[in-house]
């Protein structure tokens, strides 16, 4: 699929959600968190979140460029893009 995705962390329990990632292929997802596994967010549409949050802005271009970024949960948090 040639779109921009996300994935979320989720615990095998369910537990999280833990860090979040967009990307164009899913073969650039970095190791999930200890105890974690990446799913997709199969209802994901970028416009929505962007009106919503225009920082967002910032992490879609990431991920368009390098094929993945990864956002921290807590998206407040300094340096929140890897």
């Amino acid at each position: 699929m040639n779109r921009l995705q996300k994935f979320v962390e989720r615990g095998g329990f369910g537990e999280g959600p833990g860090r979040a990632a967009c990307v164009i292929d899913p073969t650039k997802l970095p190791e999930p968190s200890r105890g974690f596994e990446w799913h997709i967010v199969g209802d994901f549409m970028p416009g929505e979140p962007i009106l919503a949050d225009p920082e967002l802005k910032q992490v879609f271009e990431v991920a368009l460029k390098r094929g993945c970024a990864v956002v921290a949960q807590d998206f407040q948090q300094p340096n929140r893009i890897r």
